[in-house]
């Protein structure tokens, strides 16, 4: 096996183990469980079928020869990306209780986060990977600081990974990472 080839290897590694559904997922039950404990079902299930739905749209239309690879790489694929991801999100919030929920503010900045970088994909494809990454990091401060230094010390190596597998060009990746900044904190301020 060659350098380039292991080095691609890992970046698809590090692409996969920090997949924005994985992400999203992991912060989801770590606020459900510092927040509302008594959520932590419901949320576990929610988040699960949020990440059945999209991950079967994203396989039929890998199957389908409608995109080259299963990240919407290009970015006339992610117009129904966004808007399935937009459509789940807001039943995942309703399904939590909507206003009522514990988490409610945090998943409604997960929802801006998207609407900004589905408004953005006109111009740029900002990369969902970082910018989920960035918002986890942020928002994770206050539940478990722990986890929120690792998520943003990991934010150079998936950098590195999205750009490794040409996923993402530098300004796309750092679009992103700014994007999931800015959500965090303005989670972190409502």
């Amino acid at each position: 096996m060659s350098r380039a080839s292991i080095t691609t290897t890992a970046a698809r590694v590090v692409s996969i183990a920090l997949h924005p559904f994985l992400v999203l997922a992991v912060l989801a039950l770590l606020a459900a469980w510092r927040v509302d404990p008594a959520s932590l079902p419901r949320t576990a299930l929610g988040i699960g079928a949020a990440i059945a739905i999209v991950s079967v749209f994203i396989w039929q239309r890998r199957r389908g020869g409608h995109w080259e690879t299963v990240d919407a790489s290009r970015r006339q694929e992610r117009p129904l990306l966004y808007a399935l991801a937009l459509l789940v999100a807001g039943a995942y919030w309703l399904w939590m209780g909507g206003r009522a929920s514990a988490t409610s503010n945090g998943v409604l900045a997960a929802v801006a986060m998207l609407c900004v970088a589905g408004i953005a994909n006109r111009w740029i494809k900002l990369s969902l990977h970082m910018a989920s990454l960035a918002f986890a990091g942020v928002a994770a401060w206050p539940l478990w600081p722990g986890a929120a230094i690792v998520a943003l010390a990991a934010l150079p190596l998936l950098g590195w990974a999205r750009l490794r597998m040409a996923r993402h060009t530098l300004p796309e990746v750092l679009g992103g990472t700014a994007l999931g900044l800015l959500a965090g904190v303005a989670l972190l301020a409502a």
